[in-house]
């Protein structure tokens, strides 16, 4: 424990006050990560402050212990936890890092994970119908956008709209497939970030695939 140096001692005793002991934080998370399956899952960096030096800290993800840490000569722990596996929707999920032998020194933070997907109500309908579209996860542009891919090109790109909350929620009704007379044959509907289509885009995406089959008329 440091000691306050007098600046001037005139006395024949000094008193010496010990300072306060800083309680141990965490930086703040992203808003919101992302899960894929129970084996993608978006990395979370994790920087922890005011720890004791050498002491051995343990890191829990939602309760659930994860792994043990060693702050530097600092007190600090950097590294990194996998967000927790999340099926569907969005739910918020905390990070402690607690100090062994010293339960008091803790500290935690939290934030919000979310099922990547989207998915299209009904997901049976003519080409032209209006159907309702509904994401999570895009987080990474002020806008969604729809590419409509066929034989391994594009053929139209559409805006679904802006992004809401912490983690990118999109729900809006469109055209399942925006085409006149959309040829018949499989398509792939790709979601994202990006204005332009790619085939690898530097944001996160979901493809889906959708079918068009020529349906006969009723005999008369």
């Amino acid at each position: 424990m440091q000691l306050l140096r007098p600046i001037l001692a005139t006395a024949a005793a000094v008193l010496l006050v010990p300072q306060t002991a800083q309680a141990a934080t965490i930086d703040p998370l992203n808003t919101c990560y992302r899960s894929v399956d129970q084996t993608t899952r978006e990395t979370v960096r994790v920087y922890g402050h005011d720890f004791t030096p050498g002491q051995r800290v343990d890191v829990f993800v939602d309760e659930t212990f994860v792994n043990t840490a060693l702050p530097d000569s600092n007190g600090d722990v950097i590294g990194s936890v996998t967000a927790p596996y999340r099926r569907s929707g969005e739910a918020p999920f905390t990070i402690r890092i607690t100090e062994q032998g010293q339960a008091s020194n803790t500290a935690t933070v939290w934030s919000w994970v979310t099922a990547l997907g989207v998915r299209l109500r009904p997901s049976l309908a003519r080409p032209s119908r209006r159907v309702r579209f509904t994401g999570r996860g895009f987080t990474e542009g002020t806008s969604v956008f729809a590419h409509y891919v066929r034989a391994g090109k594009v053929r139209k790109t559409v805006r679904l709209g802006t992004p809401t909350g912490p983690c990118g929620r999109i729900d809006v009704k469109r055209r399942q497939i925006p085409i006149k007379r959309p040829a018949v044959g499989r398509w792939t509907l790709q979601v994202d970030n990006q204005p332009i289509y790619s085939a690898m885009p530097p944001s996160v995406y979901v493809r889906l695939p959708i079918t068009v089959k020529r349906v006969p008329r009723p005999s008369s």
